[in-house]
């Protein structure tokens, strides 16, 4: 018998046991559960879309909970984690003495890297949508990451830029665990396909002004295109949404970087600061950027549908996933009666590997990281007279290959 049929058997039985059984407490136990996401700082537009899929998840599994006469309700407490790392670990420190051992939501992977130490220490199950960083998958810990390690971002970018014919490129990298991941995935990948790396730039994150920089990547692509033209060189650009800085000063100093295709990476696709503050840049150059993508479904869809109509954004799969994080979290306390963190971290694996849910099937690997989804890519273009992100391409994980390449 497979593990994914026994696990849904027994996940099956518990559940069946619970609902048979409505009267195991005389009153419903209420168990919370911490939902952190960064409503202020550089990456507030994703915490404003992850918040929406967490509450929607809140009112399903409410729902769930209620029509299935279960004795437990579900109770989320939502913190700003400020993009800080140091104020999410506070924050999951002042719940856990409040008795809260299960947190989950977009923590990105500063606050998993300084929060693991106490998390493993105090037994407090971390399940985190938006943390993607590979070295920090370790085995038998209490922190899960359904969303698969940034390594594979920069194999797929790697892919692309080699199938549209750039031959030359140059890296401007910020100095942030995920993007120095990606950053060294693709330059390996690329090489390896015969592209040449003609300069990389990298910068400390809070920088404000990038005269240099621009300078630098400047005389670098120079000789390139003088020599094979602007079809052949490109820049990639590993940012948060900074990038809407950069592009606007190379905007105001006429740059001739903005003759080349740029790439960006997944902390900026589908990023609406992208296209309020220098969305004329990020079209003419494309800022061609990769996300994990999502199988169509229709808990996808209804989701999606949800968050258009509440505050008229399409959920990125951060978001999705918060939601699958969300219910992940949920069933494990469900299953095992228990807000404990060492139940719960228990649990979770099994439920997982028997869970589909917005973000498709979310079993994990033996590190407490989801196994694989493809990639899509996002560029800026104009779309009936508006600024827009509009997928041009998609990476088949299992494949290797791409759906398509997008036009320069």
């Amino acid at each position: 018998m497979s593990r994914k049929v026994l696990g849904s058997i027994i996940l099956a039985v518990l559940l069946a046991a619970l609902i048979a059984a409505p009267g195991i407490t005389a009153e419903k136990q209420e168990i919370s559960i911490g939902a952190f996401m960064p409503l202020t700082g550089d990456f507030a537009s994703y915490g404003a879309r992850g918040r929406v899929a967490i509450e929607k998840a809140e009112a399903d599994i409410a729902k769930f909970t209620s029509e299935a006469n279960l004795p437990i309700t579900i109770k989320f407490l939502y913190e700003d984690s400020e993009t800080k790392a140091n104020v999410t670990l506070e924050k999951i420190k002042a719940m856990a003495a409040q008795g809260v051992k299960v947190a989950v939501g977009l923590l990105d992977s500063s606050d998993i890297r300084l929060a693991m130490g106490y998390a493993n220490a105090n037994k407090i199950a971390i399940i985190s949508s938006f943390s993607t960083v590979a070295d920090l998958g370790i085995a038998d810990d209490y922190i899960f990451r359904p969303i698969p390690h940034d390594d594979m971002e920069g194999v797929a970018l790697a892919e692309l830029i080699k199938t549209m014919g750039f031959s030359h490129v140059a890296l401007l990298v910020r100095k942030d665990p995920c993007d120095l991941s990606i950053a060294s995935s693709f330059v390996k990948e690329y090489e390896a396909r015969g592209g040449k790396i003609l300069e990389r730039v990298d910068f400390a994150g809070g920088t404000k002004e990038f005269s240099g920089e621009l300078s630098s990547l400047e005389r670098a692509v120079k000789p390139a295109v003088e020599e094979f033209g602007v079809d052949k060189v490109a820049v990639i650009s590993l940012t948060w949404e900074d990038l809407a800085i950069i592009l606007s000063q190379a905007q105001a100093r006429k740059s001739p970087l903005l003759d080349l295709t740029w790439t960006g990476g997944d902390a900026v696709a589908q990023s609406t600061v992208i296209l309020r503050d220098a969305g004329e840049a990020a079209a003419k150059v494309s800022v061609i950027s990769p996300m994990y993508s999502a199988p169509k479904s229709s808990k996808r869809e209804e989701l999606l549908a949800y968050a258009k109509d509440k505050i008229g954004e399409t959920l990125d799969i951060y978001s999705l996933v918060a939601y699958d994080c969300a219910w992940l979290a949920a069933l494990s306390a469900i299953c095992t009666q228990s807000g404990d963190g060492e139940a719960i971290k228990d649990a979770l694996p099994h439920v997982a590997a028997n869970y589909y849910g917005a973000s498709g099937w979310t079993d994990l690997d033996e590190l407490g990281d989801r196994k694989a989804l493809n990639v899509e890519f996002f560029a800026v273009d104009e779309v009936d007279g508006e600024l827009a992100w509009v997928k041009v391409s998609e990476y088949d994980a299992a494949t290797g290959g791409l759906s398509e390449a997008p036009s320069k």
